[in-house]
């Protein structure tokens, strides 16, 4: 079994976060999405996004990556790099910077590979169709041709829990009897033991944090 966190390194692909069957915690901006994984498969290194040409010491608009987008009930996990000379700026859903310290955010650019081999630095998730967007920053003297990013991960699809095995039928039946509500099926019962950690579940950050909140 994996270890259940994010932010892992390894020689090579990162590991995935979860494995078939176990459960997950998808946080996105205020919600709460307890899930199990049914399917999950590794997503070879592609180009996700080129935002075109950066006049020199300018900026591009931000751009959605609409090629991370995930189907319903489906997050994904990647890890990305610039491969052209520029420095780029992401930003989660709801426009919440990546990378955002007191007085800077911090860009990725080309080095990257060379810094941080793994690419744990730049690891993010996407729920559903809740793209990030970046921002392609050229610092040099001369206009940049292209803006290109890559990524590589995993997609897992989800679906509602249901106890599954032995030991989550058993807390299930405990449940039952430690909180009465008519009301509550068996997965409401399984989701609550999941948000008391009560039993082992990943959480998945598929947007970030306002700086200070």
């Amino acid at each position: 079994m994996p270890d259940l966190h994010i932010f892992k390194a390894a020689i090579g692909m990162c590991d995935p976060v979860a494995l078939q069957d176990q459960l997950v915690a998808i946080h996105y901006v205020e919600s709460i999405y307890y899930k199990r994984v049914t399917f999950l498969e590794g997503i070879p290194d592609f180009q996700c996004l080129n935002i075109g040409a950066v006049l020199a010491t300018n900026q591009s608009g931000r751009t959605n990556v609409a090629n991370l987008e995930m189907a319903d009930n489906e997050f994904g996990l990647f890890r990305w790099y610039p491969i052209d000379d520029f420095q780029c700026q992401l930003f989660h859903p709801a426009g919440i910077a990546k990378g955002q310290l007191r007085n800077v955010q911090a860009p990725y650019d080309m080095n990257i590979l060379a810094n941080d081999p793994n690419l744990v630095s730049t690891e993010i998730a996407v729920w559903e169709n809740n793209r990030p967007a970046m921002i392609a920053v050229n610092a040099n003297a001369v206009p940049l041709a292209m803006a290109r990013i890559r990524a590589i991960g995993y997609r897992f699809h989800t679906k509602e829990p249901v106890p599954l095995t032995r030991s989550e039928k058993a807390l299930v039946d405990s449940l039952k009897v430690e909180i009465t509500n008519a009301k509550w099926t068996d997965t409401d019962y399984l989701k609550h033991a999941m948000s008391e950690r009560r039993i082992p579940v990943t959480d998945i950050w598929a947007s970030g944090r306002g700086i200070g909140d």
